[in-house]
């Protein structure tokens, strides 16, 4: 493990300068800034709307072609991430 973290709501990569804020304006480890802002959700939506949006900005950006995967691959693969995610855990 390269010790990377991701925002746990899209996965994105959570680097310096990305991360979402709690109301208090300090840094939130867990949440990007496009998913977390001040203490909250930006968007209140299913962890379906966030595969297909996180898959809309994966092409976009030109991410599946970098890796040479097709768009089946990589729904496939966010099927399977998202779930382990914090906030799109099933608490059992």
């Amino acid at each position: 493990m390269n010790g990377m973290t991701y925002c746990q709501s899209c996965g994105m990569p959570l680097t310096k300068g990305t991360h979402g804020t709690e109301h208090d304006g300090s840094q939130n480890n867990d949440y990007c800034l496009y998913c977390y802002k001040h203490g909250t959700f930006v968007d209140d939506c299913t962890m379906e709307d966030m595969i297909a949006i996180s898959l809309q900005h994966m092409k976009e950006a030109g991410i599946l072609e970098e890796q040479g995967k097709t768009e089946e691959e990589t729904l496939e693969f966010l099927n399977s991430f998202f779930p382990d995610l914090k906030r799109w855990k099933k608490s059992s």
